[in-house]
């Protein structure tokens, strides 16, 4: 009697369990996926950014950051030996090198910083 038992009482709480997980997997089932393009892409940082023609394309969503990645190239590839050639006129130069950097395709394939180096060389260079 004690086999039965143990195998009835097996048998009704396995049925149960099933019956329990059959029930949740029908509530939880999400529906069909989204197309794939409805889903946006996310830009790229602005600082992640390969070559002149990524940076300039985030650099609308994100002013701030496009100014302080410009002046990081700045002062990434200036040699602070006294041969720079380059005349900031103040704090704010960045608007500049931007209207250079879109006035000049050919620069969209360079690498970021060289880009922005190269433009801030044009557009500042001391007279």
């Amino acid at each position: 009697m004690v086999r039965f038992g143990v195998i009835a009482c097996t048998a009704i709480l396995l049925s149960a369990a099933s019956q329990a997980g059959a029930e949740t997997a029908a509530k939880t089932l999400p529906g069909p996926p989204p197309p794939a393009s409805a889903a946006a892409p996310i830009p790229p940082s602005i600082y992640d950014s390969a070559n002149v023609g990524q940076f300039l394309t985030v650099c609308g969503s994100d002013q701030g950051g496009c100014a302080d990645e410009i002046g990081n190239a700045f002062m990434d590839k200036m040699v602070f030996d006294g041969s720079a050639d380059i005349c900031l006129p103040g704090p704010d130069y960045a608007g500049p090198v931007l209207d250079y950097l879109k006035a000049h395709p050919e620069t969209h394939s360079m690498p970021t910083e060289d880009g922005i180096y190269l433009a801030i060389r044009t557009v500042y260079a001391c007279a």
